[in-house]
């Protein structure tokens, strides 16, 4: 058995003893934490985005490089392990321009693979907001790819993407030099449409899986709530009503549950501090209308912790939320945490060691051959979140979940 595996292995235990404890035991002060390990030593690997059917990873670096490269699906490393597999286009953003506009390339789910879309800038000029452009970046079949600005080159950045599998109308949110919210058929740049209701804020509008809709977060009588906004109606609906600041460094998510019979669902992080889910009853259509939201989960970490960027993702016909946490006194992101979304059987189990006293942020989910990984950056605690030479590499943790069925 190689390093590995052992490692993999060693983790895969613990972790399936973790998830197999009641909730009250959960709920106890933190228990021996699985190992990480470190993935890649690229200073200016930072923002990487996991495509699952392609078995890649896209980044750029500090010079304006965007690189794809692969990961093993047996082992779950990068080949290689710097990152640098294939240029995809030499001119596009560098790793300091995060600072300016807080995200990197994408990848967008559509009829042909999943494709890159990312800022790029005007060629010549400073990368400042006026100057940044959105971008299409294509895989051929025989495997090159090409890359090409979108049309219309009006100022745009910070593009996120849908996430539907073999999309034949894949769609785009990003903002404008002034955070204002747009959203867009990716082949048709006539279909540009503002969200007025989401306020100028530099968080993103994320794409509802399974929905041609998408969910942010606005004030009502100085509570933030989630809103969900349908795409082809631009109609917009208010989900939640109760108390509790929603997403105030955050972003909600929603996708469909199938542990809910394929019921939307979404999680938001409320007061920094604590994860709701709440779940729509029969909202299995493309506009379901007001048929009513209902909490089903709520969870703190043992510590109460600050939370910070949660995501979902479904494993064998059940949803698991992962996320970072700042252990107090900290409230950087110290942590990798895992959740489920079953109230009568809650899990929630840190994946990642209280030492070395480290930042471990923007978490992301791969499923290799032996089960699902979560990648991250690790950081020295005075450093930055786009610190490269605080930056410790990638690294990852086992959630001894097991393989994919």
């Amino acid at each position: 058995m190689n390093a590995n595996s052992l490692e993999a292995f060693a983790c895969g235990i613990l972790s399936v003893l973790l998830l197999a404890l009641p909730a009250s035991s959960l709920a106890a002060p933190p228990r021996p934490p699985t190992s990480e390990s470190r993935v890649s030593r690229q200073p200016d690997l930072i923002d990487a985005e996991y495509s699952q059917s392609r078995a890649m990873i896209t980044w750029c670096d500090n010079t304006g490089n965007l690189w794809t490269a692969g990961v093993d699906r047996d082992t779950g490393l990068f080949v290689p392990s710097n990152g640098k597999g294939v240029l995809v286009d030499p001119d596009a953003m560098r790793t300091g321009d995060l600072m300016l506009v807080g995200n990197g390339p994408e990848w967008i789910s559509t009829a042909g693979g999943d494709q890159i879309v990312y800022t790029k800038y005007v060629p010549g000029g400073p990368h400042i907001l006026r100057n940044a452009r959105l971008a299409l970046a294509q895989q051929a079949p025989d495997g090159g790819w090409s890359h090409d600005l979108l049309s219309p080159l009006r100022p745009r950045d910070a593009p996120y993407a849908s996430h539907n599998a073999d999309d034949p109308a894949p769609a785009i949110s990003y903002v404008d030099p002034y955070d204002n919210h747009y959203w867009r058929n990716l082949d048709d740049a006539s279909s540009e449409m503002p969200v007025p209701q989401y306020p100028a804020s530099p968080r993103s509008l994320r794409f509802v899986e399974g929905a041609r809709a998408a969910v942010f977060t606005a004030p009502v009588d100085g509570i933030s709530q989630i809103f969900l906004y349908w795409l082809d109606s631009q109609s917009t609906e208010q989900l939640t009503f109760d108390d509790g600041q929603k997403d105030l460094h955050s972003v909600p998510w929603a996708w469909r549950a199938p542990e809910f019979g394929g019921d939307l669902v979404v999680s938001t992080v409320v007061d920094d501090t604590e994860l709701r889910m709440y779940r729509q009853p029969g909202g299995q259509g493309d506009d379901p209308g007001d048929d009513g939201w209902t909490l089903v989960d709520s969870m703190r970490t043992p510590q109460g912790g600050v939370m910070n960027s949660p995501e979902p993702f479904v494993h064998n016909g059940e949803s698991y939320v992962f996320f970072s946490v700042g252990i107090p006194p900290d409230t950087d992101p110290t942590a990798v945490f895992l959740a489920n979304i079953d109230a009568s059987q809650p899990v929630l189990v840190q994946l990642t060691p209280n030492l070395p006293r480290r930042i471990r942020r923007d978490p992301e989910v791969f499923v290799a051959n032996d089960g699902p990984y979560i990648y991250y950056n690790r950081l020295t605690i005075d450093g930055n979140p786009f610190c490269m030479p605080c930056n410790e590499g990638v690294y990852r943790t086992y959630t001894g979940l097991p393989p994919a069925r």
